[in-house]
């Protein structure tokens, strides 16, 4: 994809839609994320709001408030063409049990099909009048070995089979496929949505369940050591480094990894944080991410935790992220910031608490990114409030470009 001008692009999208859809109708399922939103805003646009239906499926892996913060907000802009129904018993009910991050991802996007296949027989739309439209952005099909020069790094909940398959026959809709975040916001603006709504965080599909990483307990190998010249060059910057019992996606050159992280401990200098890590990822093929320690000062040995998505975890997480979105607002970062997830992990002291690591990253295009250097002394603020939970163990800042960390864990 180009860079390109938003006014050319609705220009020739409106034919292209109209092309597409011909006198067919659009159901689309909305997030209420950005790239959702302003696709549905587009598709109302183009085709009007009588030849397009959205339907909201609540999965139970949304932020604290969120279904109400959406329905307040699309309320605001005066849609009355969206449905919102509540699922997430089904969605936890299908992902019980799974640890592996691929196997959740497409466990919830066939349970996305499955819940609007029933909408659908229940609204009674024909496939024959109705086509599927989804908010797919460039860097999704990227990352979906949806282009000719990509390998799979993550499959997209808008790319599982029978997604696929409904592509392949011509029934699926995606009016922004072809365009970057910062060209959807502008999109966005130009449609006439809220600046509230167009410069929301990007939130995943598959929204807080590839937050919360999972683990049936057993580490599957040893881990690896490291060499005694990188122990001494990281004490040399005043950094203790472990390497750490957990898994998350990343990316090596084209290809998705799933290695482990490593923690540093010691210094707060951003300068030696980023070299150190730069060091790791580049000398060792087990390291694909590192994180630095905020709080509390010093953390006990971490060892993995039988954990699996449930709804007792996703609260704890709706909890700590919930303090990190406010902490954006009040200090102004919601738009220095680009997207700041917020991740539970299966580590634990004491058998009960766990960790959590702050991803504040700063980009253009989603495809590359850099950690962000947020004050430190404010970060601790955050750490302590998260702490005070009385859930959490230590938290944890990601302190790895992408690449070669995926903006995302899973």
């Amino acid at each position: 994809a180009l860079p390109i001008s938003i006014k050319s692009f609705l220009e020739s999208i409106r034919s292209a839609l109209k092309e597409q859809v011909k006198d067919r109708k659009v159901f689309m399922l909305v997030s209420g994320g950005v790239d959702s939103t302003v696709a549905f805003t587009l598709l109302n646009d183009v085709l009007g709001t009588d030849r397009v239906l959205g339907l909201n499926i609540d999965n139970g892996f949304c932020r604290k408030n969120e279904i109400c913060s959406i329905k307040k907000l699309m309320d605001k802009q005066g849609y009355t063409n969206l449905l919102m129904q509540d699922h997430s018993e089904t969605f936890l009910t299908n992902v019980k049990g799974v640890c592996d991050p691929e196997k959740k991802r497409r466990i919830i996007g066939k349970t996305f099909i499955d819940v609007a296949n029933s909408a659908i027989k229940e609204l009674n739309l024909s496939e024959d009048e109705w086509l599927l439209g989804q908010g797919t952005i460039y860097p999704d099909t990227i990352e979906s070995a949806g282009t000719k020069n990509a390998a799979l790094i993550k499959t997209h909940h808008n790319r599982v089979e029978c997604v696929q398959d409904l592509i392949e026959k011509g029934l699926v809709v995606e009016p922004l496929a072809q365009l970057y975040k910062d060209e959807v916001r502008e999109l966005g603006i130009e449609l006439g949505l809220s600046e509230e709504l167009v410069w929301r965080h990007p939130f995943p599909g598959p929204g807080l369940a590839v937050r919360v990483l999972c683990s049936d307990g057993i580490l599957q190998e040893p881990l690896q050591e490291l060499n005694s010249d990188t122990v001494a060059l990281c004490k040399k910057h005043n950094l203790n480094v472990t390497v750490l019992p957990v898994r998350s996606v990343g990316v090596q050159g084209d290809s998705r990894s799933y290695e482990h992280p490593a923690l540093l401990t010691g210094s707060q200098d951003w300068s030696v944080l980023e070299k150190a890590s730069t060091h790791l990822t580049n000398t060792y093929k087990h390291i694909n991410r590192v994180l630095a320690l905020v709080a509390p000062e010093t953390v006990p040995p971490m060892r993995l935790k039988e954990s699996y998505l449930t709804r007792s975890r996703l609260d704890v997480l709706r909890e700590a992220d919930d303090l990190v979105m406010n902490f954006l607002h009040e200090q102004n970062l919601t738009r220095v910031i680009w997207q700041m997830p917020t991740v539970l992990l299966p580590l634990t002291s004491d058998g009960k608490k766990e960790c959590v690591v702050l991803r504040p990253v700063i980009t253009r295009d989603f495809m590359t990114a850099r950690f962000a250097e947020i004050p430190w002394d404010n970060l601790c603020i955050l750490a302590q409030e998260i702490l005070e939970t009385g859930e959490i163990d230590a938290v944890f800042y990601d302190v790895t470009h992408k690449p070669p960390g995926t903006i995302e864990w899973e």
